[in-house]
């Protein structure tokens, strides 16, 4: 999965090429590649801001099974209380 910053850092790299280039149609071709992963990066970031925050998850929380996770965010507070036994709930012992 592409990041923003793998996109920016791809768009950064053809224009460092398009400047060391000679040939000016190489040169406005390495701009478009550059121009086309900037509006890349632009879009992931815009998909970004429309997804809520609780849909969102790392490739890390990909492996984890679906149950794993609580099932509203306001239950995050509640099960790290839990797990960390800050709450007068005794541990359970399937969350660990």
């Amino acid at each position: 999965m592409m990041t923003v910053e793998d996109c920016r850092r791809k768009a950064a790299q053809w224009l460092d090429q398009a400047q060391s280039a000679s040939d000016t149609k190489t040169i406005a071709s390495m701009r478009r590649a550059a121009d086309a992963w900037t509006r890349q990066a632009e879009q992931i970031e815009e998909a970004n801001l429309r997804r809520p925050l609780g849909l969102m998850k790392r490739p890390a929380d990909l492996a984890r099974p679906p149950d794993a996770y609580p099932r509203h965010p306001l239950d995050v507070g509640d099960d790290l209380r839990r797990r960390l036994h800050l709450s007068d709930e005794a541990p359970d012992d399937s969350s660990q």
